[in-house]
């Protein structure tokens, strides 16, 4: 997600932008509709309908995260077997992932507070796992295999044995719950049972998936046959589905506590196949369209720029919980109110992208002051608050 695709020239790699820009609209869709649309309506067939396309937006979020990690890593292999520069930024970067990822769940905008008021459900809220989290933690574990094992079998080897464990150990591991026995920063990222929204298990799965995917792609782009590999994965993708369908059928109990929409190893099946099939889709439009045009692939360029905005637009923030759409509409729309403010939110963010995407491109030394000036004012009211 921190990574970008430019460094790979021609049209082979425009791929993975578009997929990004699918993905995100498809959260940017899914969150204003959730949260503005009736709850009458949102009991309906047709919304349940919605809700599990919605659902693979988190998973294809970390997917898209797996699939840029290899692009952006495996030129350099050598270059992250020691720390140095490379490496140094690349952490940097991460670390920044996750504190921005914490900041979105702080309970006060006040460190005093929350170390002097903060009562458990604070501390449950502030170490709540996201998106964000999963990618900061799930890329600092991928490069400390790197760092730590160098050959590229082993990383292979290491990284479809968490794709594994991720799909088959998280029904155990949503069935036990470890707040007495660990830290809470550590009871958040296991499992959902004190309010995490992407735990772990079974998300990082997921982002694994990518960078297998993204790994074979590599080896067949060096063997001149990406488009083969594509229609195998999308081959591979419907397979996957047709498994996760067949065996939550079968009259087999496997698990103490079996759950389909939130631990199952079916519906893992369901989500990585369907992502392999948006993968290999996304690839042959592309291959056979060239998006020229910025507008297609900024917001997959600018995931983590939208990712961030949106939310204080939809939901508040920390510093001004009360002017955000959630509060001024509510969830009272009608379909078409609802839809027409959800392209209003889309435009928006597509605008706010394409403007931060020019600045970054075409006036770095101001992009990174704004950053600074803005990353410093919020560190400086945040340990200086007294409420």
């Amino acid at each position: 997600m921190a990574a970008t695709t430019q460094h790979a020239t021609g049209r082979r790699f425009v791929f993975i932008d578009l997929y990004r820009s699918v993905v995100i609209l498809l959260m940017l869709e899914g969150h204003t509709v959730r949260a503005l649309l009736d709850t009458n309506l949102q009991q309906s067939v047709l919304f349940r309908f919605h809700e599990f396309f919605h659902g693979l937006s988190a998973p294809a979020f970390l997917f898209g995260a797996g699939l840029t990690f290899v692009v952006s890593t495996r030129n350099r292999w050598v270059e992250y077997h020691h720390w140095g520069p490379p490496l140094a930024k690349r952490v940097a970067r991460l670390v920044l992932i996750l504190a921005l990822g914490m900041a979105i769940h702080l309970p006060y905008f006040s460190i005093r507070k929350i170390i002097s008021n903060g009562s458990e459900a604070d501390f449950l809220q502030l170490f709540e796992c996201d998106v964000l989290h999963c990618i900061g933690l799930g890329l600092l574990a991928l490069h400390g295999i790197v760092f730590f094992f160098r050959s590229e079998e082993r990383f292979y080897g290491l990284v479809l044995a968490v794709v594994a464990g991720a799909c088959f150990l998280t029904p155990l591991v949503w069935d036990i719950d470890v707040a007495q026995h660990v830290p809470v920063f550590i009871t958040q990222l296991l499992n959902s049972l004190h309010g995490s929204p992407f735990p772990l298990f079974p998300y990082i799965g997921f982002l694994f998936a990518g960078v297998i995917v993204s790994w074979e792609f590599m080896i067949a782009q060096q063997r001149n046959s990406t488009g083969r590999f594509m229609r195998r994965l999308a081959m591979l993708g419907g397979g996957l589905i047709a498994v996760g369908l067949i065996s939550d059928a079968l009259p087999l109990q496997v698990y103490p506590v079996y759950n389909f929409w939130y631990t199952s190893p079916s519906y893992f099946f369901i989500r990585t196949g369907s992502l392999f099939l948006l993968c290999s889709i996304a690839w042959h439009v592309a291959d056979r369209w060239q998006p020229s045009n910025k507008l297609f692939v900024v917001a997959g360029q600018e995931s983590l720029f939208i990712y961030v905005v949106h939310l204080p637009l939809l939901y508040g923030s920390v510093i001004n919980p009360v002017q955000n759409l959630t509060t001024f509409l509510g969830p009272h729309q009608q379909v078409g109110a609802t839809v027409g403010i959800t392209a209003l939110v889309v435009a928006i963010m597509i605008l706010l992208a394409l403007g931060w995407n020019y600045v970054k491109r075409k006036h770095f030394n101001q992009y990174r002051l704004l950053q600074l000036i803005l990353g410093g004012w919020f560190l400086v009211e945040l340990f200086t608050r007294d409420n």
